[in-house]
C-alpha cells in the first residue's frame, strides 16, 4: 500500500495561551489519533522533532559546511512527521484531516515515492 508522510507545521507561537491542561490534553488527543491508526494497520511511523536541536548539513565544491538548525528565522518550522498507509492521495488526506495539531498549524502531505524522489 502506498505511504504518506504529514509534516506537521508550526509558528513559534502556535501554543501561546494554551494553558498546562489545555496543552495535556491535546498531547492525549495526539496520541488517541495514532493509536487509532496504528490499530487500522495504517501508522507506520510518528516522531516530534527538536525545535532546537539539529543542524543543515552542505556540500559545496566538496567541502562539508553545517549550520545550526532549524532555521529560527523562518516563520513556520516543521515540529514533527508521521508516515501512514493509504489507497491514494485523497485518502491520505482525509486521514491527516482528521488529526488534531491542525488547531495549530497546517499538516503537508506527500507521497512517499517507491523508488526514491518521483512525481
Amino acid at each position: 500500500m502506498p505511504r504518506y508522510a504529514g509534516f506537521l507545521r508550526v509558528t513559534q507561537d502556535a501554543y501561546a495561551g494554551v494553558s498546562p491542561d489545555e496543552a495535556q490534553r491535546t498531547l492525549e488527543a495526539y496520541f488517541r489519533w495514532s493509536e487509532d491508526l496504528e490499530k487500522e494497520g495504517r501508522l507506520v511511523i510518528s516522531e516530534g522533532l527538536s525545535a532546537t536541536k539539529g543542524r543543515v548539513v552542505r556540500s559545496s565544491g566538496g567541502e562539508l559546511t553545517s549550520t545550526d538548525g532549524p532555521h529560527t528565522e523562518a516563520t513556520e518550522i516543521v515540529g514533527g512527521f508521521i508516515v501512514i498507509e493509504a489507497d491514494d492521495l485523497d485518502q491520505a488526506e482525509k486521514v491527516f484531516g482528521t488529526h488534531p495539531h491542525l488547531r495549530f498549524g497546517p499538516i503537508e502531505v506527500r507521497k512517499v515515492g517507491d523508488n526514491g524522489c518521483e512525481d
